[in-house]
């Protein structure tokens, strides 16, 4: 009984330690909800929203928390939540790598003493493109996309000033990168980003299909609404292949740059121009034992 009972405490103990340094409890693989939920960052005005900082490395190093951040679209951001992302994360960029169109349309909220930045991912001509595509297949019309972050030059460019603002930010300053849902060109996004930081890509495919969990809701409604709309079957199954994740996606792209660059690691240095002193420096500022 005396055993057990200091084997009891010390559980308790460990679990104190965990719970007080922000350390989240280690979850099964095969869950993805759980174990992604330590990630959430809970805004009232915003979904999808996510902390990078935990994610574990091939060389056993862990990304640092509240510096990396990636969401949805950020119009609806409340005074609440400005101040979260102010006083918690020391939020000092947003990176919006919407469409032009859809920036004019629904531009994000000012948040005090953080400057917003527009690095379109897609040019409005390419995502028409891609609407067409996807009244006749919704799968294709995203593998299209996705192929696009790696073969045009707008999409190069915009990942590439998302780096440079990473490597430009003060060391307790959070960056955060969003797009319209937070799945697509965030997805990819945040996968070079966990890529340049040595993050297995087994990891980076759970970060990425995590999206399919936190945009639930959105993607019920918006089905929802077509339904009482009187949409066909089809319509609606077209639809929801472009507001799910799917692993054959970002497979899509990952293919684009084994093709045209050897790799996504070549993507990195010869489609988006970043040296090996770059990639150390990222490491060096996000990473930690």
């Amino acid at each position: 009984m005396r055993s057990i009972k200091k084997l009891m405490i010390g559980l308790l103990a460990v679990l104190g330690l965990a719970l007080g340094m922000g350390i989240p409890t280690p979850q099964p693989f095969s869950q993805v909800e759980t174990a992604q939920a330590s990630h959430q960052v809970k805004l009232q005005g915003a979904h999808n929203v996510r902390d990078l900082g935990g994610y574990q490395t091939s060389t056993k190093q862990k990304v640092k928390p509240r510096l990396l951040l990636r969401s949805a679209k950020l119009a609806g951001l409340t005074h609440k939540d400005k101040q979260l992302l102010v006083h918690r994360y020391h939020l000092q960029k947003v990176v919006d790598l919407r469409t032009p169109a859809v920036i004019a349309r629904t531009p994000d909220a000012k948040i005090p003493g953080v400057r917003l930045l527009k690095e379109p991912v897609v040019s409005d001509k390419t995502m028409a493109s891609v609407n067409r595509v996807a009244a006749v297949s919704g799968t294709k019309s995203m593998v299209k996309m996705y192929q696009s972050f790696v073969t045009t030059a707008q999409a190069r460019h915009a990942y590439r000033q998302l780096f440079l603002q990473l490597l430009k930010a003060p060391g307790n300053r959070a960056i955060l990168w969003h797009c319209s849902e937070g799945k697509d060109r965030t997805g990819f996004g945040t996968a070079l980003v966990l890529t340049a930081l040595g993050v297995p890509q087994k990891t980076i495919y759970q970060d990425y299909l995590a999206s399919n969990t936190y945009n639930k809701s959105s993607i019920n409604q918006q089905l929802s609404a077509l339904k009482h709309q009187g949409a066909s079957k089809q319509a609606i199954a077209q639809k929801k292949a472009t507001l799910i994740v799917k692993r054959s996606y970002l497979d899509a792209a990952y293919h684009a740059a084994d093709k045209k660059y050897g790799s996504i690691q070549g993507y990195l240095t010869k489609g988006l121009g970043l040296s090996k002193a770059n990639i150390a420096q990222l490491k060096q500022h996000y990473l930690q034992r």
